[in-house]
């Protein structure tokens, strides 16, 4: 079976070698090093190094700082609205108008202006005396007769019976104390609570606050402090303050320590509180 075959030609070379010129050319672009970009920035020297002088103060000792149009607009104060708004008046006093004068107040400024009265149903405290029509008291009532049982309410309560109800007091019906008995007048303690009621004392020992001032005795004062207090005394050397310590160095010994059997059985998680890892 034939097939169709498509043939390329390609053009004739010229003294039999291949132009290599286009190669060359690429090899040199790519062996030249990369160019710096024109917004390229060159790091500071230091960081006290600046770009530019810093501001100076101008001819009247003072820094000039030249600012915007819109921060000059912006600095600027507040004005008023020119529309309608006066100042304060100048004083307390000033000259009422004729029309206002002779003004007529209308029916809604008079509602306004009265005072707020209280609800209807509203019920004034009663008065000592009862002279006021509202409060006189009824015909009825000036005529009732008290029941039995009002009567014994209404007898003062005596102070003897609050004993009833557990309540100790030491007043008689009147409010006079109660006497002491006979008996405890004539009572002699035992001798435990005659130690009972002695007063506890010092420790043996004990030894009271000193006063402010107090005399030194004379061999203190001439006491000479030994080697070993003179030692103990002086500030620490400088050369002997160790500043090489270093909080997280592990020391060799719990390097090699090893666990025993008790603190890696406690070390083994709880087995109802792991969880298997679940199969993606």
């Amino acid at each position: 079976m034939a097939t169709d075959e498509k043939v390329v030609k390609f053009p004739p070379l010229k003294g039999g070698r291949t132009n290599l010129t286009g190669s060359d050319n690429r090899l040199d672009h790519l062996a030249n090093p990369k160019s710096v970009p024109k917004t390229f920035q060159e790091d500071r020297r230091s960081v006290y190094w600046v770009d530019r002088n810093p501001p100076t103060a101008g001819p009247h000792g003072t820094t000039q700082i030249i600012a915007s149009a819109r921060v000059k607009e912006l600095s600027r104060h507040r004005t008023p609205n020119q529309h309608g708004w006066t100042g304060d008046r100048p004083t307390p006093m000033w000259g009422v108008s004729d029309g206002a004068k002779k003004a007529d107040a209308g029916p809604r400024l008079m509602s306004l202006s009265q005072h707020k009265e209280p609800h209807p149903r509203y019920l004034f405290d009663r008065t000592a005396y009862m002279t006021m029509p509202l409060i006189q008291v009824n015909e009825g009532a000036t005529k009732a007769s008290a029941s039995e049982r009002l009567d014994v309410l209404a007898k003062p309560r005596d102070r003897r019976d609050r004993d009833k109800f557990g309540f100790i007091t030491l007043e008689t019906s009147w409010g006079q104390y109660n006497p002491v008995a006979p008996a405890a007048k004539t009572a002699h303690c035992t001798p435990h609570v005659e130690s009972l009621a002695e007063a506890k004392k010092y420790h043996p020992r004990f030894t009271g606050e000193k006063p402010v001032q107090w005399s030194v005795n004379e061999s203190t004062l001439k006491a000479i402090a030994n080697l070993r207090l003179q030692q103990l005394s002086r500030p620490r050397s400088r050369t002997l303050i160790k500043d090489d310590f270093d909080p997280y160095r592990v020391s060799m010994a719990a390097r090699r320590a090893h666990a025993t059997p008790r603190v890696e059985e406690l070390c083994v998680p709880i087995p109802r509180k792991v969880r298997p890892k679940k199969a993606l």
